[in-house]
């Protein structure tokens, strides 16, 4: 059977690609990623675009390649533009602050939950007044590898995840929570 590819990702000028037999390497104006390829892909590089290739004809390599075009794709964006999560702390003495080992969490817990940044990640906080919410604290994290980012601000929402009924916690600034009604509502309808 015929090797199926994916349609080719250009590569734009300010961006460097290097490949070598089992790791791609990109830079950009931000900085440099790799990452490991994939047994059962080939990456090509001709007439300034990347080639995702599977091996051989299985469900598997399919996906695998597929997978291989968009961390290639993703690598791109983030030394060209860089990719930002941004998180709200919601609830009546909850904050954030920025300490000398990362971002500190005062949620509630008798210590604070200190997360420390790794190498390539920075941190913005900004707090905003609200007088039905109480104080929101946003955070903003910010850098060029789109797994990390992400990774960090998961573990950022799963400190604190938020309470159904007050909303209290840390949650992604576009993130839809639906609230419950509580015990004393439904006994009074």
């Amino acid at each position: 059977m015929a090797k199926k590819r994916f349609r080719p990702i250009v590569i734009p000028k300010e961006i460097k690609v290097a490949l070598t037999a089992d790791k791609v390497k990109v830079q950009g104006p931000l900085g440099s990623l790799e990452t490991s390829i994939c047994p059962k892909v080939k990456i090509e590089i001709r007439d300034n675009q990347i080639f995702s290739i599977n091996i051989d004809d299985t469900m598997e390599a399919s996906a695998q390649q597929g997978t291989m075009r968009t961390l290639i794709t993703n690598m791109m964006d983030g030394v060209q533009k860089g990719y930002a999560k941004t998180l709200v702390v919601q609830g009546t003495g909850y904050r954030a602050q920025l300490g000398a080992g990362g971002v500190q969490l005062f949620l509630g817990y008798s210590k604070p939950v200190t997360i420390a940044l790794p190498k390539g990640v920075t941190a913005e906080l900004n707090t905003v007044k609200s007088a039905d919410k109480g104080d929101l604290t946003y955070i903003t994290i910010k850098g060029i590898d789109k797994q990390l980012i992400g990774d960090l601000a998961a573990t950022m929402r799963g400190t604190r995840v938020p309470d159904p009924y007050k909303h209290k916690g840390v949650r992604y600034v576009d993130e839809i929570l639906r609230k419950k009604v509580g015990k004393r509502a439904i006994v009074q309808a």
